[in-house]
């Protein structure tokens, strides 16, 4: 016959404290995370360049074109990435003022258990829980409005932050150029010797 065990209302206080540190931890662990990626892949998309600019040089267009496509594709994962993380921290910073709202009515409710209730608190008590139950229905609409909004939103903002395939490709062949045309020539060398 196995005991049943009990949890303290301390135990559980103690309990739900921990599991916020540990989801904050890890909150904070998902942004990092998220950062590292960010450095990482603007490594691959800077390689990426530098293949395209090389094979510009060389006369191969369409190794450049390849190249150019996978920085151009970079780009875009970046700022969406950028874009979430951004979202993310609004969201936890939300959240964790949010969890004052918790702490106040912990406090409230010990001094509840010292006051007297007569009928009309009663009353307003549930009035208010009424309340709040339409204001968790209008949060509930409000989600639905910032996921509208992000979603609209960063449909127009990698086309403000990332350039286009002909702007990058305009970009990649002035590059060359002037690389090309700021080397002396095999007469000028010539010259100098």
């Amino acid at each position: 016959m196995g005991f049943l065990f009990f949890k303290t209302a301390k135990e559980k206080e103690r309990e739900a404290r921990r599991e916020k540190r540990h989801a904050l931890r890890r909150a904070e662990g998902a942004v990092d995370e998220t950062d590292e990626r960010i450095k990482r892949m603007e490594k691959e998309a800077e390689a990426d360049w530098q293949r395209a600019k090389d094979a510009a040089k060389e006369g191969r267009q369409a190794a450049a074109q390849r190249a150019l496509t996978s920085y151009r594709a970079a780009q875009v994962l970046i700022t969406k990435l950028e874009q979430k993380k951004w979202v993310f921290k609004q969201v936890l910073m939300k959240l964790e003022t949010a969890g004052t709202d918790a702490d106040f009515a912990k406090a409230l409710g010990m001094v509840n258990k010292v006051t007297n209730i007569n009928v009309d608190m009663v009353e307003d008590v549930f009035d208010e829980a009424g309340d709040l139950l339409a204001e968790a229905g209008d949060t509930d609409k409000f989600w639905a409005q910032m996921y509208g909004k992000e979603v609209e939103g960063s449909k127009s903002a990698l086309q403000d932050h990332i350039p286009s395939m002909e702007d990058l490709e305009k970009n990649l062949q002035e590059e060359v150029a002037g690389k090309i045309a700021g080397a002396p020539s095999a007469a000028d060398l010539e010259k100098e010797l």
